[in-house]
């Protein structure tokens, strides 16, 4: 075990740590719900209570296996923390990290570290830690543009989840010389563990949702109950949601209803119907329309939450229709609107997020996939409707915008330009009629914006745009040799349709195409 004390000797100090670990939970776990500040703290407490020295020596035998995975965890938790860490924070400057390249470098450099301890830990006997481990190292993979390594280190996770069975309902016996609060600290516990395992079936989940409510600040001592509408609003809100919407692709699977030529096309329909009503169902504060906003001050989150949601309600409708698309009409609308919307959503997220969040991953895929989508759908199938093929004008455009603001730091905005600005060339060389968007840019993303909070992002265009030249792209000078014929959109619109369809290697492997062999 010299190697676990060799690395763990490489954790920063504990005031660098700890202001680390606090703005992991103040400025990004919101968005991604892996681990509960008081668990992690909890550990956190115990671990450092523990002398280094029993590592030294070998002396293990009272460390428990959380407390051995602990610090792989504390080093993705680092890791992530840095890639949000604002520019002057203390701990910033004493790791002398002052720019975003440098802090990208040691956020890989934490990374690395923590996944090197649960090599040295082993994954014989793994235990709640473990898994946190691999759920915040695929993040961090994400965050980094490397989603094939993540979805290969989320499987790993899933499956140490099901050896502990963690997507199980569990009966938790109280014994009668238990004491209370070390049952109700149980129960809360694995309540809020784990809550949407995807790489297992649907039906093999027996696990009950945890309640729609904030852990309480000492779950030993507090019965959780549901909330009423006078209480604060529930973080977890948008979590449950994204549960219930991956509990709907499961179906969506097992109907077969992702694939093109499904014999009954009324699933696709019924599907979709059931989104909705999972969207109209939500509380009235985290409605994406006709919210309730009197707490928006309040929890500065929540805005962001909004916009959280209807991505992930837009681009699960998006997906659901993208395979019909070709064959049936109605879908191939109503994939062009939850087009749309996603991209909707993803302006106001961006415009409510910092600068340092412009590497998340959610903010780059479901941009990409929209916009590339509906460059190619309009290509396909030019709508007749004037009003729709401005809205995608626009759309596209800020995307765009967006995405080249960005593809300093997420290489997938970067392949993802180049697609763009050649579906782009290829719509100014097809004689059609076409928009001409009013001029407008995109800011860098600012700290909540009180104009966002009451949804009113945006700018406002004329209710009957005038019919004109097509929008002006600013296009790099970098394909030469290139001609608009060799997008072959056909081809591209036929991927899209595809039930296994994968938006980031696709985009990677066509952005580094050129010349005659782009297609």
């Amino acid at each position: 075990m010299r190697n676990l004390s060799d690395l763990c000797a490489t954790i920063p100090s504990q005031a660098i740590t700890q202001e680390l670990v606090e703005l992991y939970f103040s400025e990004a776990n919101w968005y991604f719900a892996i681990l509960e500040k008081h668990y992690f703290e909890k550990l956190y407490s115990s671990w450092c209570a523990i002398s280094y020295h029993s590592t030294e020596n070998g002396h293990l035998e009272g460390w428990s296996r959380d407390l051995l995975y602990f610090p792989a965890l504390l080093f993705q938790v680092l890791a992530v923390a840095l890639q949000f860490a604002p520019p002057g924070m203390p701990c910033v400057q004493a790791l002398g990290v002052d720019n975003f390249t440098q802090r990208d470098r040691l956020s890989s450099d934490f990374s690395s570290r923590g996944m090197d301890i649960a090599s040295v830990v082993g994954r014989h006997d793994p235990a709640i830690t473990a898994i946190q481990n691999d759920l915040m190292r695929a993040l961090w993979l994400k965050n980094s543009s490397r989603g094939r390594e993540a979805w290969q280190v989320l499987g790993g996770a899933i499956r140490i989840a099901q050896d502990l069975g963690l997507h199980k309902q569990a009966k938790v016996i109280q014994k009668p010389q238990s004491p209370l609060e070390e049952t109700l600290d149980l129960l809360c516990h694995m309540a809020f563990t784990l809550g949407r395992p995807r790489a297992i079936n649907n039906s093999d989940c027996t696990i009950m949702p945890p309640l729609d409510r904030d852990i309480p600040a000492d779950p030993a001592t507090t019965i959780p109950t549901a909330s009423f509408l006078h209480e604060p609003p529930s973080s977890f809100t948008p979590h449950l949601f994204q549960y219930a919407i991956c509990q709907q692709a499961h179906e969506v699977m097992s109907l077969g209803a992702h694939r093109s030529h499904i014999e009954d096309y009324s699933w696709v329909k019924t599907m979709h119907d059931r989104i909705l009503s999972l969207l109209n169902n939500l509380p009235p504060v985290h409605r994406p329309v006709n919210p309730d906003t009197s707490w928006d001050s309040t929890y500065v989150h929540i805005p962001k939450q909004r916009q959280q949601i209807a991505t992930a309600a837009h681009s699960f409708l998006m997906a659901l229709h993208r395979p019909h698309s070709k064959t049936h009409a109605a879908s191939r609308d109503a994939a062009i609107e939850a087009a749309l919307s996603v991209l909707d959503a993803q302006e106001r997220l961006f415009d409510l997020m910092a600068t340092r969040y412009s590497n998340i991953y959610a903010l780059s895929v479901y941009t990409v996939e929209a916009s590339i989508f509906l460059s190619v759908a309009v290509l396909e199938f030019p709508p007749s409707d004037l009003a729709i093929l401005y809205r995608i004008d626009r759309a596209v455009e800020k995307a765009r915008l967006r995405l080249e603001s960005v593809k300093e730091r997420v290489s997938l905005a970067s392949s993802a330009l180049q697609i763009l600005n050649r579906c782009y060339l290829k719509t100014n060389a097809v004689s059609q009629p076409q928009f001409h968007a009013p001029d407008f840019t995109v800011h860098q993303p600012s700290q909540l914006v009180e104009s966002a909070a009451s949804g009113e992002i945006g700018i406002e265009y004329a209710s009957e745009p005038a019919l004109s030249t097509p929008a002006h792209f600013h296009v790099p000078s970098t394909m030469p040799d290139f001609e608009p014929s060799q997008v072959e959109t056909a081809v591209m619109f036929d991927d899209f349709t595809v039930s296994n369809f994968d938006i980031e290697s696709w985009v990677q492997q066509m952005g580094q195409m050129n010349g005659p062999g782009w297609v």
